[in-house]
């Protein structure tokens, strides 16, 4: 039965199978480093989650750090578990990871990131269960014996595939040939929809106040400091504009501060109502270095949010290059252009159809799970 939603999952220790262990077939351990605001761990805990509702017995396990229900972005309603034994050697955890699979009856190990693709591959072969990984990142920088180990742990899998085509080039320049699946949201939750707010009256009460809202992590890479210039300049520019940057991450105090007493910058760690955050903003901005395969625009366009995003090629090739409007990153004057663009009622209305369409058509959950099935009742590579 599905446990019910709720902001406090259980999270337990994983725990060895014991001899009573009943395998009842069906199902995967998804793998994840941890939760945290980031779109890799919302597409899991949607994907597990809807496993469960058809009766699936898919959980989660996060091989980094334990939930923390007070900063990461929402909290999954099914069953997690926290590896631990962080200094012990892969065996020792490539041995926790399948006593908990063969415990809990399930039939395949999933990992999603590089960093979890030795500890997927050894799991999956201490267990004699099926190996897969879904990968959202490239190979790391490695030496010919760090590529070499990369290889072997992705061949030993019985499916690999990646989540763009910019990802699946990166794996094949270290010789791991992948599959493109893109990611998916569902599409029925996310959906176009206006939500009246009350925090919208109150802070920012002129009616012609274009609100841009972003979602992504505040660290490194993510350009908040692009948007809040572009918003600021076209603000003082005469035209109102406003953005809610929601993100948690080791830069997050640094942007709560910088937003301040602003009437235009605004700073959350996270919203428990994601599907809302799109439907209250009028529309979406992601300006990061590197991106291959965001979820947040994907559930932007599923709300049918019109979209800026900075890319360097890969996220059009994605999604499409006429669901949003592109910049390069670093780009505040395009940036600007793309916000007054943004401004136009009906513009925006006819980019949002146009992603509603494109993320039915290519990013629907429904069709990312038949597609995962058909996977895995495939013969092992």
């Amino acid at each position: 039965m599905t446990p019910p939603e709720t902001d406090a999952p259980a999270v337990r220790e994983a725990a060895p199978s014991g001899a009573d262990a009943v395998r009842r077939g069906g199902g995967a351990l998804h793998l994840l480093p941890h939760q945290g605001v980031w779109g890799t761990g919302r597409f899991v805990i949607e994907l597990t989650r809807h496993e469960r509702m058809d009766g699936g017995d898919d959980e989660i396990v996060l091989t980094e750090r334990p939930l923390d229900v007070d900063s990461d972005f929402m909290a999954p309603a099914t069953p997690v578990h926290h590896l631990g034994l962080d200094a012990e050697p892969l065996r020792t955890r490539a041995q926790r990871i399948a006593d908990l699979a063969e415990a809990r009856g399930l039939d395949s190990i999933v990992c999603y990131a590089a960093r979890d693709l030795a500890l997927a591959s050894a799991a999956a072969r201490r267990a004699g269960l099926r190996g897969a990984a879904h990968l959202m990142d490239g190979p790391p920088r490695a030496g010919l014996l760090g590529r070499r180990s990369l290889r072997r742990a992705a061949r030993r899998l019985a499916d690999v595939a990646c989540a763009s085509p910019a990802i699946a080039r990166g794996w094949e320049a270290v010789g791991v040939d992948a599959r493109v699946v893109p990611p998916a949201v569902d599409v029925a939750r996310y959906s176009p929809g206006e939500q009246e707010s009350s925090w919208r009256a109150a802070r920012l009460p002129d009616p012609r106040t274009l609100l841009i809202g972003t979602l992504m992590r505040a660290e490194d890479g993510k350009r908040h400091d692009v948007l809040i210039e572009a918003v600021t300049r076209r603000h003082a520019a005469g035209r109102p504009t406003a953005l809610m940057m929601v993100g948690d991450g080791p830069g997050f105090q640094v942007l709560k501060e910088r937003c301040r007493g602003s009437d235009v910058l605004f700073a959350r760690r996270r919203v428990l109502d994601s599907p809302g955050f799109f439907q209250r903003i009028d529309a979406f901005a992601l300006h990061a270095e590197g991106e291959r395969a965001p979820l947040s625009l994907l559930e932007a366009m599923a709300c049918g949010r019109a979209a800026v995003v900075a890319d360097d090629g890969a996220v059009a090739e994605l999604v499409g290059p006429d669901v949003a409007l592109f910049t390069e990153v670093g780009d505040v004057d395009a940036t600007v252009a793309a916000l007054d663009r943004l401004a136009d009622t009906s513009e925006r209305a006819a980019l949002g159809r146009a992603a509603r369409a494109r993320a039915v058509e290519r990013h629907n959950l429904g069709k990312l799970r038949a597609e995962l099935a058909r996977a895995r009742s495939r013969p092992d590579r």
